[in-house]
């Protein structure tokens, strides 16, 4: 999701000037120096450092002089450098200051007392609470940089005025949101998005909303520093990362405050802080804290306080600021034709309040249904929008009043709203909204070795229409099969609170034999996964299917659904079960589930969006086949699947498992083929297309399993950058092992068990084409290996699917 804000950024190119930054730092601790003197070498004022320590000179200036009260001054020499950082010693160097670095047993002790105090001062000890956030986000040009050309002397310089005019009326970015935050011991806790707004945009990003972080209680291994995880130093991992010096004892709203000055011990990476925070003698709860990192390439910093009420400690405000390069300003064209190249500084700011805090409170269980996260239902129009945040705003200027003004019109001007309905279709799942309507554009077009080209459409109603009901239809067409498919059904919406819907459908459409489909996976993966991955298999057949049934998520983070089908099957390939010809009739209920125990979701008006997407996802899917009419199955079928990813010093490694059995006897299409994706040729004329999850070197329809395990490992262990592009070469490990009963039953269809353990391995170089492209070389190992080489490589065309 960090990638949405670098789109919402689209305006925004980073560059940087010719001239010279001299960063001035405290060496002692490397705490930078304000108001530090600057001269040249003729000790003609330059300059001062400002609050954060820094003075940008003329790149003309070859040699200079930095002095500041209490440090011995330097004299430094620059030859083409465009960032001077200058360590000031000390004239005197106190024993405090000694002890900050050679022993501080004494405030590492207070810390741990401080830590060993979080859980009786965190607010999940409350009874019950509710409170109000607002959250402004905005984006703006350093104030200082803005000066007027006097005299402008052609259109160049009046557009540099035109645009500078521009800034100091308007920030860059700025987006708001409201929101209530209720908390009980025995219901757990729900944060309600009540309005939210974005400069340039009519309609609200929840997703982008919902990313932002309120920081509760700071009593975590890491939190969230501009969405880059920093290591907390009031935490027993913090321990090993930083030195601790007692700094003061003051009284503070009455109350006695320690304050305590940390600082990294070593300079591991850029992922650190340094500052103070205040300590509440009596309960040894965190009242304050003044931080910034320890980044050399750009400056940031926060500021977050506690307020005591009621014997807890709530959060009262925080405040998050970062130096984000430059403004380039260079093509976009404001209030005039002519395109500017000029650059100005630009800084984030990030800023909540807190306000109406109550506790205790009283609550029913139902206001508690559902994610932990969602937005109102209520504001769906700009003058709710408004009216909403005006009830939670503290300071709003003009100049955040014009922002909207400002950047609405750029947004129309440029049609932002417009670019931005492709980050809503991949949200949705490759849908996109027309009116009342989504249409699915997953289903526009796909490629199987059966088909041919598929050609299809389909779409369903959406909230505008109606918010307890969609209707849904779909059609196709294969120009190799020359055969219509179709399906409809409908969604009756119950349980809302958590995505629940009562479901009936009909389908007429073709599937490849063996390939059971996973249900509960995302119309976006389904699509990823499997658009490619029967371009060499021609094993289909055709069925005709009747399902009814009912699904919702339960725990938050688990899916069920569970359905009622009548199918007829018949097969399009030489094949026959047992003596049956012609359809096939088959009764079955189905049990599916998805679990992601580190998923996080949104309830929002148009259904449920994932904002934060975990590594691990387990399926489930269990079938209990029943003898009824003409059908003659009584099969328990189950297939399970986990994939993950895992992340170390040694790279990065993706993991999928999956294993399935079925106990009884079924027709060959409904049990487990081996996945195979190989053309069977030559290795010269063998290149092909590879696709994510199937077996390279394997034949479609070479391998049928009723009872299998199968496992594919890729690693990725670091980047080789070739000019403008990353390289990331992936190495690949796949295997599978499977048995097969009543193999007297499958008939005019010749097929292997993988019963000997069937694998092969790979080297993937992906994303050197178009972004999207690579190769990958595979060969095949093992039992199943052919008595030639050449026949055992595998030569094929990569896909990687990248947006941004």
């Amino acid at each position: 999701m960090q990638k949405l804000y670098s789109f919402l950024f689209l305006l925004i190119s980073i560059s940087l000037t010719a001239q010279i930054k001299v960063r001035v730092y405290d060496s002692r601790d490397e705490f930078r120096i304000a108001k530090a003197k600057i001269s040249d070498k003729n000790f003609s004022v330059l300059g001062f450092t400002n609050d954060i320590g820094e003075l940008t000179l003329n790149d003309s200036i070859t040699e200079f002089n930095v002095e500041s009260e209490g440090f011995q001054p330097q004299n430094l020499k620059v030859n083409n450098q465009k960032l001077v950082e200058v360590f000031l010693e000390q004239s005197t160097i106190s024993l405090s200051a000694a002890e900050f670095y050679s022993n501080d047993s004494i405030a590492r002790s207070y810390v741990k007392k401080v830590i060993r105090h979080q859980s009786k001062n965190s607010l999940k000890k409350s009874d019950s609470y509710f409170f109000q956030s607002y959250t402004k986000f905005w984006s703006t040009v350093e104030q200082d940089s803005l000066r007027l050309i006097l005299n402008p002397k052609d259109k160049k310089d009046s557009s540099i005025n035109n645009w500078r005019k521009f800034l100091n009326e308007s920030h860059v970015f700025l987006s708001e949101r409201a929101m209530d935050h209720k908390y009980s011991r025995s219901f757990g806790s729900k944060n309600i998005i009540k309005s939210s707004r974005i400069s340039g945009l009519k309609t609200p990003i929840y997703e982008l909303d919902a990313m932002q972080p309120v920081l509760i209680n700071l009593d975590q291994p890491r939190f969230d520093f501009f969405f880059r995880g920093i290591e907390n130093p009031i935490s027993s991992e913090g321990l090993n990362y930083y030195r601790y010096k007692i700094v003061e004892e003051f009284q503070l709203n009455g109350r006695t405050t320690t304050i305590v000055g940390f600082t990294p011990r070593q300079r591991i990476n850029k992922r650190q802080l340094r500052g103070e925070f205040w300590i509440d003698e009596k309960t040894k709860a965190l009242v304050k804290i003044i931080a910034e990192n320890t980044d050399d390439q750009f400056y940031a910093d926060f500021d977050a306080e506690w307020q005591f009420i009621d014997n807890n400690w709530f959060p009262s405000y925080q405040i998050y600021r970062m130096e984000s390069g430059y403004l380039n300003m260079d093509g976009i064209k404001i209030e005039s034709n002519e395109e500017v190249d000029e650059s100005e500084k630009l800084w984030i700011f990030h800023q909540v309040n807190f306000k109406n805090i109550q506790t205790p409170v009283q609550y029913k269980a139902s206001e508690f249904a559902g994610y932990s996260t969602e937005a109102a239902f209520d504001v769906n129009t700009v003058d709710k929008t408004e009216k909403v945040l005006k009830e939670y705003r503290g300071e709003f200027s003009e100049k955040d009043n014009m922002t909207y003004v400002k950047m609405d019109s750029i947004s129309e001007k440029y049609n932002i709203e417009g670019k931005m309905k492709l980050l809503r279709i991949i949200q949705k799942g490759g849908k996109v909204d027309i009116g009342k309507v989504d249409l699915d554009l997953t289903k526009v077009l796909s490629y199987n070795n059966f088909e041919g080209l598929r050609l299809g459409a389909a779409f369903n109603t959406n909230e505008k229409l109606s918010t307890n009901y969609s209707i849904n239809a779909y059609t196709a067409y294969g120009f190799k099969d020359e055969t219509f498919k179709f399906g409809f059904g409908g969604d009756y919406f119950v349980n809302k609170a958590y995505s629940g819907r009562i479901f009936g459908n009909y389908a007429q459409d073709v599937s490849a034999s063996g390939h059971i489909p996973m249900l509960l996976q995302s119309n976006f993966t389904r699509f990823v996964n499997g658009t490619l991955k029967n371009l060499y298999n021609d094993q289909y057949y055709s069925y005709k299917k009747y399902s009814a049934g009912y699904e919702q998520d339960i725990f938050r983070n688990v899916t069920f659904n569970v359905s009622m089908n009548y199918e007829k099957q018949k097969n399009e390939f030489v094949y026959q079960y047992e003596d049956n010809q012609g359809w096939l009739d088959f009764y079955n209920t189905q049990f599916a589930v998805r679990w992601a125990p580190k998923d996080e979701y949104l309830r929002t008006p148009y259904g449920k969006v994932t904002v934060k997407q975990g590594q691990s996802v387990f399926y489930i899917l269990a079938n209990k086949y029943w003898k009824f009419g003409d059908s003659e199955f009584d099969a328990i079928r189950l297939n399970v699947a986990y994939s993950d990813i895992f992340e170390s010093s040694l790279g990065k490694s993706k993991v999928n498992v999956s294993t399935g059995a079925v106990f009884g006897e079924m027709a060959l299409m409904n049990l487990f083929e081996g996945m195979g994706n190989a053309k069977g040729k030559p290795v010269f004329q063998n290149f092909g297309v590879a696709t994510a999850n199937n077996f390279e070197t394997m034949l479609p329809g070479e391998f049928y399993s009723d009872r299998y395990i199968s496992f594919q490992i890729k690693h990725i262990f670091a980047g080789v950058r070739i000019g403008q592009n990353v390289i990331l070469p992936q190495f690949v490990y796949r295997g599978i092992l499977g048995t097969m009963n009543h193999k007297q039953n499958h008939n005019l269809f010749d097929f292997k068990t993988p019963n000997h353990y069937f694998h092969e391995t790979g080297v993937e170089v992906n994303n050197i084409f178009l972004k999207n492209f690579g190769l990958g070389v595979y060969y095949r190992l093992g039992a199943y290996s052919h008595s030639k080489v050449e026949d055992n490589i595998h030569v094929k065309l990569t896909f990687n699917l990248n947006l941004f």
